[in-house]
Formats: C-alpha cells, structure tokens, sequence
C-alpha cells in the first residue's frame, strides 16, 4: 500500500477496509524496524570513523583493549597506525590505508543515509494510507451504527402504532 491506491476506498466495505488497515500497519511495522536496523548500521559506521581518527603516529604502541566480544577484550598495544583489516561483508575482510578506510565508511554512511531517507519516505507514505482508510473506515462504522439505531427507533415506532 505504498503507492498511490488506484480504487477508491469508498468502495470498500468495513471488513474489507479493516483488512487494509491491518496489511498498511503490518507493512509499517516492516518499514518502522528496517529504519531503525539502517540506523544502527549508520552509528556503528560513525563509530568506526571515529576510531580510525585515533590511529596517528603519536598513538604508536599506546595500550589498547581489543575486543574479543561485545563484553570481553583482551589487553595489547597499537602496532601499526597505517592499516586496518575492513569488513567489507559476510567476514570478508580487505586491507585498506586508514585514509582508504575513512574513505569507505563514510561512503558507506552516505549509502545507509540514503536508504533511511528512502525508507523513512515510504513509512510516511504508509502514515497517510493509513489516515484515509482510518477516516474511511470510521465514517462507515458510524453510518452502519447510525442505520442501526434508525432501524431500532422505526421497530419502536411500529410497535408504538401496534399497541394502540
């Protein structure tokens, strides 16, 4: 439900309406948890860029902690400023200069960005679907409640008529 609806939503019934709602709001969920994975990807990458600042010659065997896990590192000392290993996808790693590194994330940054900018669109896109089916939907429920009652005070009407 993305693009533009080439049927008009009148012409729905509230079950059918209903069923829509819940395929936009599915679809959202999608879109919503995608954004929120490319902006994680985006801070790591951020993250990385900020790292690779700190490999100059002035920090040439300075202690570091290498990370082992997310939770456990390992002590060592910083032996080489000019190189990093990159993971260039699926552990597939890539000796680069630590300037052609910088170069690489902040591509890589600039791609997720796109991407979220993208994703964010369609997740608006679905918003507004979403709003019009809403007002669809509630306009109908209120005429079929509205008939209801109508129906309801013409039985009351008729069986007023039948007593007397």
């Amino acid at each position: 439900m993305t693009n533009k609806s080439s049927f008009d939503l009148n012409n729905l019934n509230p079950l059918q309406l209903n069923s829509l709602k819940e395929q936009i709001s599915s679809e959202y969920q999608k879109y919503r948890q995608s954004y929120t994975q490319l902006l994680e990807i985006k801070s790591l990458y951020s993250n990385t860029l900020f790292s690779l600042e700190s490999l100059q010659p002035e920090n040439l065997n300075q202690p570091i902690l290498a990370p082992l896990t997310e939770s456990l590192y390992l002590p060592g000392k910083l032996t080489n400023v000019k190189s990093v290993l990159t993971d260039i996808g699926t552990n597939f790693f890539v000796e680069r200069s630590v300037e052609d590194a910088q170069e690489y994330f902040k591509r890589q940054t600039k791609i997720v960005e796109e991407k979220a900018q993208e994703v964010l669109k369609t997740m608006k896109q679905n918003e507004e679907s979403l709003k019009a089916v809403n007002t669809v939907l509630e306009r109908k429920v209120y005429q079929q409640q509205r008939k209801v009652m109508q129906q309801q005070q013409q039985q009351q009407q008729q069986q007023k008529v039948l007593k007397k």
